[in-house]
């Protein structure tokens, strides 16, 4: 369920989306009507964000960045829509149990796997915190992917979104443990990731 507030700033980021970018989406119905989900995409900007946002029709708690949130006001904004930081610098035990928690709550979290914006555009190998954090909640993956031909943000630019098919623990945990099962959901990731970047447009 959406936060009356998230509902808000949605429906006017909704607007400023569908007035300044060409977008094609596909795959809308593959996200989960309820239920905890992690959606996992590719990151080239800060855009990425207002597209996942704007298409799904349940609120999505981001895992931000924590240079996102030292200014006061954006921390209070980004905070106030769900989202919340993570130090990518360390091992942040507080961001992994705040997103268990979200987890546990049925609700959905939204993690860029690669840690970081590629401004090249296209899907980078994927950091194994996704992985790990899938393994411990058992919730499912969305894999998801968006294109753009330049990847350089501009007004009226065509954007193409795809959402692919959920995969449950039982779909990708596989017999291995530890470090091995964490490569192997991290480098499947990736895998889905990249198959619907290729699609293109």
């Amino acid at each position: 369920m959406m936060s009356p507030f998230y509902r808000v700033i949605r429906a006017i980021v909704k607007v400023a989306v569908y007035l300044y970018f060409r977008i094609r989406k596909y795959g809308v119905h593959n996200i989960p009507k309820e239920g905890a989900c992690i959606i996992c995409c590719n990151h080239t900007s800060i855009s990425d964000i207002m597209f996942m946002a704007v298409l799904c029709p349940r609120q999505i708690h981001f895992m931000a960045k924590d240079e996102l949130f030292k200014n006061k006001i954006l921390a209070f904004l980004f905070s106030k829509l769900g989202a919340f930081p993570v130090n990518r610098r360390t091992g942040d035990k507080s961001a992994i149990n705040h997103a268990e928690e979200v987890l546990k709550q049925g609700q959905i979290l939204g993690i860029f796997p690669e840690g970081t914006r590629h401004t090249d555009g296209a899907p980078h190998k994927a950091k194994p915190g996704t992985a790990m954090l899938a393994l411990a909640t058992k919730a499912p993956i969305l894999p998801s992917a968006v294109y753009r031909e330049k990847a350089k943000v501009h007004p009226f630019q065509k954007a193409t979104f795809r959402f692919g098919d959920v995969m449950t623990y039982e779909e990708y945990a596989g017999e291995e443990t530890g470090k091995a099962a964490i490569r192997r959901v991290s480098e499947l990731i990736t895998e889905k990731i990249t198959g619907l970047w290729e699609m293109k447009h």
